[in-house]
């Protein structure tokens, strides 16, 4: 009975092996039609052939983890026959013990299992041992001989980079050359051009600046009295609206206030061309540290103090000739609504504020506490 259990062991154990063994060989053989398919396509030099590199040496290290697990497998296969080995001459220890003298068939049966299981052991080791060397000297052969083969694909691959490289700059600066000749005579032509259009519209203009200029000093005097009619009834008609006083009075005021600022004008949009910003500053003070733009409304809400501050933030772009001075902000409005003169506060402007007789009056400030733009 124990004999039969440890011949099992060992049979199911090779049985084990033997198909561990094939797997191997069939791998090895998926991997020679891999190559062969390879060499044909030798010819080929492009990311596929370096997909298939990398997927190939990919396999080569899985069969290399295989041939790891099988040696591992072979050792515990080892321990396990050594094991059984073990287990069985201590059971034929227990029935010599329990038959005594009269158990000699017991033994010789037991020293045939012996010499049979030691010549099974010899034999598998052998065999394992051949198919071992027989194996590494196949993979070294065969990694001997693909490392050949792609050191030649690589060096043709340099050879053929390197000629492609030279005919694409061949190429490109012939290109260059021809595109610097063709800008070249572009640019003298236009230049041409455009310098007989600005003779042309020069001498246009001249023509037509004198003419306005004639047309312009005949209508002034009247045009200057409309605007005055208007301005005087529009002011009339809202309350005396702050825009018409402010450009007079706000510089005064500032320097009532301590901070002595000349008048830059009124109105004053950016210089820079093809600006969209629609930005128009109502009245712009400065000296040799401050730039001070005042938004001049009738009525001020938090909804246009909120739209200053966001254009205030853009006047270092808009208007570059200012750089270099520190840029503070002030309103000025006869109605502030809904605590939009608190926002101001909150938001480091200067509040002026205009009563109904057309007195302008600025809220205390601490320069050093107004925010710089």
């Amino acid at each position: 009975m124990e004999n039969i259990t440890a011949s099992t062991l060992m049979e199911s154990n090779q049985s084990q092996l033997r198909q561990l063994v094939l797997e191997n060989t069939e791998r090895i053989g998926r991997q020679d039609v891999i190559i062969d398919k390879l060499r044909m396509d030798n010819s080929s030099l492009s990311q596929e052939m370096r997909e298939r590199y990398e997927w190939l040496e990919n396999s080569r290290q899985e069969h290399d983890r295989s041939i790891k697990a099988i040696k591992e497998c072979l050792k515990v296969i080892a321990q396990l026959q050594k094991a059984s080995i073990i287990e069985h001459k201590m059971q034929i220890h227990e029935l010599k013990k329990l038959f005594g003298e009269n158990s000699e068939q017991m033994k010789k049966s037991s020293e045939k299992f012996d010499r049979e299981m030691r010549k099974r052991d010899e034999n598998l080791a052998r065999e394992m041992k051949e198919r071992d060397e027989k194996f590494d000297r196949e993979m070294k052969e065969w990694k001997e001989e693909f490392a050949r083969e792609m050191k030649e694909r690589d060096e043709k691959f340099d050879r053929e980079m390197k000629e492609s490289k030279e005919e694409f700059a061949k190429e490109m600066k012939e290109r260059d050359e021809k595109f610097d000749r063709e800008m070249k005579e572009s640019k003298e032509k236009f230049a041409r051009e455009m310098k007989e259009r600005d003779e042309k519209f020069a001498k246009e203009m001249k023509e037509s600046k004198e003419e306005f200029a004639k047309e312009l000093k005949e209508s002034r005097d009247e045009t200057n009295a409309a605007i005055r009619r208007i301005s005087v009834e529009f002011l009339g008609a809202t309350g005396h609206i702050v825009e018409g006083l402010a450009g007079s009075a706000v510089d005064k005021i500032f320097k009532d206030a301590g901070l002595d600022l000349l008048h830059y004008g009124k109105n004053i949009r950016p210089k820079q061309p093809g600006t969209n910003n629609k930005m128009e500053v109502d009245v712009l003070l400065g000296n040799d540290t401050f730039i001070v733009p005042v938004e001049v409304k009738a009525d001020f809400t938090k909804r246009k103090v909120k739209r200053f501050v966001r254009q205030m933030e853009m006047f270092r772009t808009l208007f570059p000739e200012y750089d270099g001075k520190e840029v503070i902000a002030a309103i000025a409005a006869i109605n502030y609504e809904g605590g939009a003169d608190q926002l101001a506060h909150e938001d480091g402007l200067l509040v002026i504020r205009v009563s109904s007789d057309d007195i302008f009056s600025i809220d205390p400030f601490d320069v050093k506490t107004l925010r710089r733009f």
